[in-house]
């Protein structure tokens, strides 16, 4: 699983990019996939960098903060409408939710860390019969 993932973002940076402002499916798939990788890897840095922290929230605000700054700069420069701006916004932070999800629950290792209401540990424990 992680080796496709590595293969395909390989490959999409491969390719030729041409930018164009557009609300295409295509522009709008683009702000999508982008959402999606770079949520994933901020999960799997703040994973890596910062344990203590919710590596799945930091994962998702982060990038889909940039991300609408970016766009609201586009919108008062005049390089975007309100509504393609905010559609581009949003087809970044549902790519962003699935993408901090996903790695967060399938990719990285569950953690195991303290309750500070309760002091109960939880997490996965893992047991093998030898």
């Amino acid at each position: 699983m992680k080796t496709g993932l590595v293969i395909a973002g390989l490959l999409l940076c491969c390719t030729q990019a041409h930018a164009n402002g557009n609300s295409s499916l295509n522009s709008e798939l683009g702000h999508f996939a982008g959402g999606l990788f770079t949520s994933g890897a901020v999960t799997a840095l703040s994973n890596y960098y910062l344990p203590q922290q919710d590596r799945a929230w930091n994962g998702f605000w982060l990038p889909t903060t940039i991300s609408t700054l970016e766009e609201f700069r586009e919108f008062a420069v005049g390089d975007n409408t309100a509504g393609e701006a905010l559609l581009d916004a949003s087809c970044f932070a549902v790519g962003a939710l699935i993408g901090s999800y996903s790695t967060d629950h399938y990719l990285l290792t569950p953690t195991v860390h303290k309750d500070g209401e309760t002091g109960h540990y939880f997490g996965v424990n893992l047991a093998f019969r030898f």
